[in-house]
Formats: C-alpha cells, structure tokens, sequence
C-alpha cells in the first residue's frame, strides 16, 4: 500500500441518518479516479459521532463497494475492548487494514497506551495501521512506536496527523530505518512530498475527497522523478491544505468544499459538530477559485 488514501467523510441526510447512495457514488468516484486506498470511519467521517454498530455497518458496505482500491475501516474507541471488538468484525469481512487512533479524553502514559495496542494486536491478525492525531487523542512518541512495530508484525504502519516534519523524519529513520515494511502516512496534505522524500509511503489526506487529481499528480510526478511538476503540485496543496483553518471543523471545511465542487453529499455533519454558514462558504469558495478547483 503506497500513494494517495482518503478518509471519507460520512454522508449523511437532513435527519442524520447515513446516506448510503451518496456513499455509493463517491465510493464508485475515488476508485474510477484511481485513488490507492479508501479509508471508512475516519476523523473525516465523524466517527466520533457514530455509534459501534453503525460503524460496523459503514465497514461492511465499504467493503462490498471498493474492489480497486486498499480498504481501510478506522476501529478507534477510548474503549480497549471495543477497538478490539471492531477490528475482528473488519478483519472478519475482509478489510486490508484497520486504522487506530489512541484513546482520548484520558491522558494516558506510554505504558498505558503500548498495553492498549498490544492487547488488541495480540488478539486481531489484520495490519494495523496507528494513528497519531496529538491534536485530538494522546500522543504516540517515537519511542512508543518502534517499540510496538518491532514487537508486533501486525502492526504495519503509522498515520502521522502531526505538524512536525522533524517527527516524521524520526518515524521514518528510527522506525523504518530498522523496520522496512513499516508504511509512514502523511495525514497533512502540506506535508505529503516532504514524507515522501523523507522516505515515507504517501499520505491519508482529507482534501482528497474533493480534490483528488492534485494529489494524484503530485505522487505521480514523484514517482517519476519529475520534481518540477511535483513541486507545483506540493505548492498547490499546501495552500490547500488552508482550507482547514476557514472551518470550525474537519468535516464542516471537507462538506464545503464538495458541495462547492458540485458533489451530492449533503452538507450536512452530525452534532455536537455544525456546518458553517455563507460567511466562511465565501471563504472556501474563494481558495478553491484561487486554485481554479471552481469555475
């Protein structure tokens, strides 16, 4: 697994409830584009705001729809034994990889969390990817990570949502360097080519979602060495990757920007979290104009 993998928003209707058809469109979207992989239950798909069987059921449909891409079913809770719950059900119907960010709310120490990660890789055979998201959950240190991906093989790789390109190039060299199967994602569209020169395996980014073809390019002219145009990519999705700081959330910003794009999800997000009004539409409309992303 290697290059561009997004973690899907949730459709949903005006009552709340999933919007399976509008999953299935963009599902059938991101694979005819020719993403890498398809992540559900993602930060970017509220998972927060979905209960356990519901996740089940996103994980399940996912896995009937995607055929060309890695599938990956997000399997996170503050709950050990709920994580190891939906891991074996995602492993159970088929799933590539399962990805786990820490537990929040609850500071917990290294100790604590390389338990939490071992009970459930000690129990599941599907690879696990981590996830670091020090923004939202406790923090995983480098120090935890190669602890854990030297003493469990099932654990396959790590989604690095850190600001720190410093931290990156740790995982990568420290962990990597030692490990060589071990995959490192970028979770920030800004750093998707700094991972990549460092080393790294590609990125989990949200902004594919609706811009999907920016990526794309920028991986493939990595890939063929032609740093020119990847570099004018890497420009484009750093400023971009803006769009999060016009938002009060991931998924309000994400929503946006498809509708604007003329997507059919609806823009809508369950609470606690809300979708912004026209004043910062204004203001996504105006970066995906500047991108000429909108007619």
């Amino acid at each position: 697994m290697r290059g561009v993998i997004v973690p899907l928003v949730t459709p949903f209707n005006e009552d709340y409830s999933i919007d399976f058809s509008a999953l299935e469109e963009h599902i059938e979207y991101l694979q005819k584009v020719g993403v890498h992989g398809i992540f559900v239950n993602a930060t970017t798909g509220e998972f927060t705001s979905l209960n356990k069987e519901e996740m089940k059921l996103l994980a399940e449909r996912g896995r009937e729809l995607v055929n060309s891409a890695f599938y990956l079913v997000g399997t996170a809770s503050t709950n050990t034994f709920e994580v190891i719950e939906l891991t074996r059900h995602a492993q159970d119907i088929g799933a590539d990889y399962v990805v786990i960010a820490p537990p929040y709310y609850c500071p917990l120490n290294e100790e604590a969390l390389f338990k939490h990660y071992s009970l459930i890789a000690g129990s599941t055979d599907i690879p696990i990817i981590l996830y670091n998201i020090p923004s939202c959950a406790n923090p995983l240190r480098v120090s935890l990570i190669k602890r854990l991906a030297l003493e469990y093989s099932n654990i396959a790789g790590i989604k690095e949502t850190i600001d720190s390109i410093n931290h990156v190039r740790d995982v990568i060299s420290e962990v990597k360097g030692e490990r060589k199967d071990f995959k490192v994602f970028t979770g920030l569209d800004q750093h998707f080519l700094n991972t990549l020169m460092l080393g790294g395996d590609g990125g989990i980014m949200a902004c594919a979602n609706f811009a999907p073809e920016l990526h794309l390019r920028a991986f493939k002219a990595f890939e063929e060495r032609n740093f020119d145009d990847a570099i004018a990519y890497a420009g484009k999705l750093a400023q971009l990757s803006r769009i999060y700081d016009l938002a009060s959330s991931f998924g309000s910003a994400i929503k946006l920007a498809m509708s604007l794009r003329g997507f059919s999800i609806k823009p809508v997000l369950r609470p606690p979290y809300i979708m912004d009004g026209e004043e910062v539409k204004e203001r996504v409309k105006h970066l995906l104009l500047s991108l000429e992303l909108i007619p």
